[in-house]
């Protein structure tokens, strides 16, 4: 089935607050957000390398999120640069979809929509799949490549959210397991009848990107894998971008952000440590 178009869900959310630890460096020729545990003395549990949403490898909420799946999971947290340095603009999101107590006058609202709704469209053309598939393959086969050289290299594991998540389940080739966190555009039931690794999903039940008669085909074709383990846990309330910029501040959104988050540590614990 044709995936769902683009729609003003994938720009809500909220900007977290916080002080990233991680360093950035050049991997396999990309700009990569590396986050790494507390007290590892050089061992970790496997490496996962996390697709972002529109809005990039830079957005703090993410990068958050790379430095507690690190020193949760004791995993080395890699996040690239697979935009080229032309993720969505983050002004977008807050001038959008602003936080509560913080709303700017309707009219202005409406300005910023008007606006920033053809630069999304025109944005979702110029990373397509044809530029973007390549560009995040490359880059998981060399690091799978460069793990499989090194010995004790450990085990891939691959996070997407939104717009990643998709691309987390096409790179099921070259993992050990996946977490994708209500991806967008994914074809069902193709791209899901072709997984072959371990996959976990999150996904919200007021999605509309993914919409709920969506995850109850991706349940009715995980079922008939057998040996395949998988799941897939629905947040009640929660809409789309919930595990990556649900507002911390509002007690639902809160338990669908830290519910999702220990999901996918757990998930890797049992799958690459």
């Amino acid at each position: 089935m044709a995936p769902e178009l683009p729609s003003s869900c994938c720009m809500r959310g909220s900007l977290h607050t916080g002080n990233p630890t991680g360093t950035e460096e050049t991997i396999h020729s990309l700009p990569t957000y590396v986050a790494q545990p507390e007290n590892s003395n050089g061992t970790v549990n496997g490496t996962i390398v996390i697709i972002p949403d529109t809005f990039g490898w830079d957005l703090i909420n993410v990068r958050l999120l790379a430095d507690s799946y690190a020193k949760r999971g004791n995993f080395r947290v890699l996040m690239p640069d697979v935009h080229f340095g032309d993720a969505f603009a983050k002004g977008s999101l807050d001038a959008a979809f602003p936080l509560k107590g913080f709303e700017p006058p309707w009219y202005k609202r409406l300005w910023t929509m008007a606006f920033a709704f053809p630069r999304f469209l025109f944005w979702f053309w110029t990373h397509r799949e044809a530029v973007s598939r390549p560009i995040i393959t490359k880059f998981l086969k060399s690091l799978r490549e460069e793990l499989n050289s090194t010995p004790g290299g450990g085990k891939l594991g691959v996070i997407g959210f939104c717009w990643g998540g998709r691309y987390a389940i096409l790179m099921d080739p070259y993992v050990d397991a996946i977490y994708a966190a209500h991806p967008s555009f994914l074809q069902v039931p193709a791209e899901v009848e072709a997984v072959t690794k371990p996959i976990s999903f999150a996904v919200g039940d007021k999605d509309v990107v993914l919409p709920m008669k969506q995850v109850v085909k991706i349940k009715g074709i995980l079922k008939k894998k057998e040996g395949l383990d998988s799941e897939v846990v629905v947040y009640e309330g929660m809409e789309h971008s919930f595990a990556v910029r649900g507002n911390p501040a509002i007690e639902a959104a809160k338990k669908g952000l830290e519910g999702s988050e220990t999901q996918a540590v757990d998930w890797f614990i049992k799958h690459l440590a």
